[in-house]
């Protein structure tokens, strides 16, 4: 899953949602100085990638798109059910996306004493430049790739990823919706037996 929906998925509490948002940078040594709450997130992150990633929608989406883009074709998907979200994001939630975004920014901001000093640029950045609504538009999505072209061993296999999800726009749209209200269940189950960090994160 990508930024908005590791968001999404924390629910209501700023520090499971900057714990959600920092899995993906952080190393297990800066993990195991974080505060607590924020640790929770990073185990969710983690439960939730790991559920994703068995769950049959996704597969079907990443096989869709391996003959095009090949190992980058997980990274895709991540980003593509993003924009679903955005696009199906009444069905799921009564707030405002803008309240939601709003939000999210706020916990990271909140937090941002807590994380690595490194980690500083990439957080602000990220909202100052308001990325979690331009994975709603195309537009956005071109300099999301744009971006990780720039960091990839094999940049031509995100090639024409804008238009692969143009092409296949209403088959993922369909696997998103299959996959979504189930990994927002398994999820509900995770928060209601209080996630809970180990000692030492592994």
């Amino acid at each position: 899953m990508n930024f908005l929906a590791h968001f999404f998925l924390s629910g209501d509490d700023p520090a499971l949602m900057t714990g959600n948002f920092l899995a993906d940078f952080i190393s297990n040594r800066e993990v195991n100085e974080l505060p607590e709450e924020i640790r929770r997130g990073i185990v969710l992150h983690r439960q939730i990638d790991q559920y994703t990633d068995a769950h049959e929608a996704v597969r079907q989406s990443i096989q869709r798109l391996y003959p095009r883009h090949r190992k980058y074709a997980p990274v895709l998907v991540d980003v593509y059910y993003d924009y679903f979200l955005i696009h199906n994001w009444a069905q799921f939630t009564t707030e405002d996306f803008a309240a939601f975004r709003e939000r999210a920014y706020a916990a990271l901001r909140q937090y941002l004493p807590a994380m690595p000093p490194s980690l500083h640029p990439r957080v602000l950045g990220m909202v100052q430049a308001d990325w979690l609504s331009s994975y709603g538009v195309y537009e956005g999505l071109e300099y999301t790739f744009m971006r990780m072209k720039s960091r990839t061993s094999m940049p031509e296999q995100l090639e024409g990823a804008v238009e692969t999800l143009k092409v296949f726009r209403a088959e993922m749209d369909a696997e998103f919706r299959w996959f979504f209200p189930e990994v927002l269940g398994f999820v509900g189950g995770r928060l209601s037996s209080k996630v809970e960090p180990k000692s030492n994160i592994e």
